[in-house]
């Protein structure tokens, strides 16, 4: 019988593939998400259900009052997530 012992490599593989934490529809709110073709660049906190929140240069693809749509490159290609938009912010106005 092989070794039960998961190597640092494989769980890296496993954990850099965890998706984000993203809100469900039903938290976006009445008002309609407008969706913005070149996106806005911002700062965006990503929070994950198995690591800490962490702040990422993303774009703003889209939004309404309550949420917005960022999209950004992380080390395992590109994400994109829904967020509260308390947690986006403007380069230099952090």
């Amino acid at each position: 019988m092989g070794s039960t012992k998961v190597s640092d490599e494989k769980l890296d593989s496993v954990l850099t593939r965890i998706a984000p934490c993203t809100l469900p529809p039903s938290a976006w709110g009445t008002q309609p998400v407008t969706w913005h073709k070149g996106g806005q660049r911002v700062h965006a906190w990503i929070t994950w259900p198995h690591q800490t929140a962490e702040r990422v240069n993303a774009i703003a693809v889209g939004w309404n009052d309550r949420i917005v749509v960022v999209r950004w490159q992380g080390s395992n290609g590109t994400w994109e997530t829904v967020v509260w938009r308390s947690a986006v912010t403007k380069p230099g106005h952090s």
